[in-house]
Formats: C-alpha cells, structure tokens, sequence
C-alpha cells in the first residue's frame, strides 16, 4: 500500500499530464479557429503561460522522485561505485539545501504579496500570491523528497530509468 506522500506525488504527475495534454488540444483549436475562421480564443494564451507554469513546478517533484529528470551522468557513471553513489549523495544534497533555500525565499514572497493584496491585472485577474505559493509548494515537495532519498539512501540510479 502507498503511504499519502507517493499518492500526492503520483497526483501530481498525473494532474501535470493532463494540463499538458489540454494545452495541446487548446492550442491545436486555436490554431485551426485562427486559420478557418480568422479569430482566436480571447485569453487562450495567457491561460496557457500560467497552465505550463503550474504544470511543471507541482510535476516536479513527482518527476525527481521516478528518476525523470535530465541527468549528465557520463563523469559519476566512469567514477567506481562507492565513489560515484557519495557524489550521487552529494548532488542530492545540494539539491535539498537549494530546495529549501528556495523554499524559505518563495514563502516569504508569497507572504509578502498577500499582505500587499498584489493582483495579476491581464487577461485574467487574480491574486498573485497564487503564483508564487506553487513554487513554494514544489519547493517543499522538492525538499522534502532529497531529503527521503538522502535518508534511504536512494540516490539517483546511473542508468536513466526504463521506458
């Protein structure tokens, strides 16, 4: 049984794959709107930036934890094993260190910008701590995950994963 954290995560993935896809469908509509009819979808480009935004800060963390990101490993995979799983532990404490150096920082702008009561004026309206409390999010989540890896010493593999 997955405990909640791999459920948020996997939630997460999942959400961010859905938000990519609805983009496509909504770009590709626009297009052809544009192309048949000379018009466009008022907004659409705008709801995209901020889809896309959001998308990729709250799938990262799940994208960290299933191994997905873009790895340069050529240099730790020629290192001897034991070597190159402390520089592995290494690079996912520094990542833990940036995460919540991030963290702490994306918080108190956030906070920053509530109290200020800023709003995003464009197309759309809307609070902008909105913004800045998905990154604190995926900070957070980012955090907390190096720091999972670090205590069960599951730093990244060598190979990249399967497909």
């Amino acid at each position: 049984m997955r405990g909640g954290y791999a459920r948020l995560l996997d939630l997460l993935g999942v959400g961010a794959g859905i938000v990519f896809g609805v983009i496509a469908l909504a770009t590709s509509w626009d297009v052809l709107l544009r192309s048949v009819a000379g018009s466009t979808i008022n907004g659409l480009a705008e709801m995209v930036e901020y889809a896309l935004f959001g998308a990729t800060f709250l799938a990262a963390p799940w994208l960290l934890r299933e191994n997905g990101h873009v790895q340069v490993d050529f240099l730790v995979t020629a290192l001897p094993p034991r070597i190159g799983a402390a520089v592995r532990r290494f690079g996912d404490a520094v990542g833990l260190l940036v995460c919540t150096v991030l963290f702490v920082y994306a918080v108190r702008v956030t906070w920053g910008a509530f109290k200020a009561g800023n709003i995003v004026l464009k197309t759309m309206i809307f609070p902008e701590w909105w913004l800045y409390a998905v990154i604190a999010a995926s900070m957070a989540l980012l955090a907390l995950e190096f720091a999972r890896r670090l205590a069960l010493g599951q730093a990244a593999p060598t190979a990249p994963p399967e497909l």
